[in-house]
């Protein structure tokens, strides 16, 4: 039961850091698009998030929250 805890407490940790990340941005963007006079198109790569670094990073939340989790409960003696 420890393993499936820290695998959820991995795949939460991934989500709010994503969902923080989005937050952050949308928020970055509406300051930045309201001080320029000329705005142009803004894109996004869906494939950039294949490349190793995005998937490094969320790797090692996953790994974060997994251990945190597992030294969390493993401490209770469940």
């Amino acid at each position: 039961m420890i393993y499936v805890k820290s695998i959820v407490a991995g795949l939460v940790a991934v989500f709010s850091v994503a969902v923080l990340l989005f937050v952050g941005i949308v928020i970055y963007l509406s300051l930045s698009a309201s001080k320029e006079q000329g705005a142009g198109s803004i894109g996004w790569d869906p494939i950039s998030v294949i490349r190793p670094g995005p998937v490094l990073m969320i790797f090692v939340v996953f790994v974060a929250g997994y251990i945190w989790e597992f030294r969390r409960a493993s401490g209770k003696g469940l």
